[in-house]
Order: C-alpha cells, then sequence, then structure tokens
C-alpha cells in the first residue's frame, strides 16, 4: 500500500473475489476494506519490538533475517539478497524460536 496524500493515515481496498455458485452460476464477492494504518501497524510494532528483546537476551546481534516475515522491506546479512517469499520467511521465523527452545528445526513439508 503506498502513501496516498489526501487519504493521510486512512487506507482502502477493493477486493473482487469470483466464484462459481449453484449450477455453476459464476458470481463475485466484493470486499470495499477501509481501516486506518496506524492501527493495522501497532500489534506488528509490538510483536517486533518484544521478538528484538528476545533475540538480544539470546545473544543476537546485527540483522535479525528471521524477522522479514513483518517487513515489505526487509534486509539481509549476506550478500546474497533478502528472502521475499512469505511461507519461507513464515518458516524462518518459526525454525529461529524453535531453535532457542530446544526443538527441532520445522521442514518445508511440515511449514504450514
Amino acid at each position: 500500500i503506498n502513501y496516498y496524500p489526501p487519504r493521510g493515515d486512512n487506507k482502502e481496498g477493493w477486493d473482487a473475489i469470483d466464484i462459481f455458485g449453484w449450477m455453476g452460476y459464476p458470481m463475485q464477492i466484493k470486499v470495499d476494506f477501509l481501516c486506518r494504518d496506524s492501527i493495522l501497524a501497532a500489534p506488528i510494532v509490538l510483536d517486533l519490538a518484544l521478538f528484538l528483546d528476545l533475540a538480544h537476551r539470546a545473544g543476537q546481534a546485527g540483522v535479525q533475517e528471521w524477522l522479514s516475515f513483518y517487513l515489505k522491506a526487509p534486509q539481509a546479512a549476506t550478500d546474497a539478497g533478502p528472502e521475499h517469499d512469505l511461507f519461507i520467511q513464515q518458516t524462518k521465523l518459526k525454525n529461529t524460536l524453535r531453535e532457542w527452545m530446544g526443538e527441532q528445526p520445522v521442514t518445508h513439508s511440515e511449514a504450514g
């Protein structure tokens, strides 16, 4: 979502979902989503603050790639560049937390 000065903190999104109803008749579900960007971001900021505190207590420093799941433009600690695949980002997040709990990592087939 890009900033649009006339709307300020207010955001609006339209979605159309095409479905097939009874006897294959085409139908559409339309959603008009109105929200405040700051209200949507607040829980994410709280999660990031808690996770960064946890990382600090675990002795981690520098770029925290495992938190890329939360970011539009994640940073990378290596020259390979940031990971943009949401499912891989989620698996990295889960595996970092599992490692700190002393549990086995989640494999790709178990990632869901």
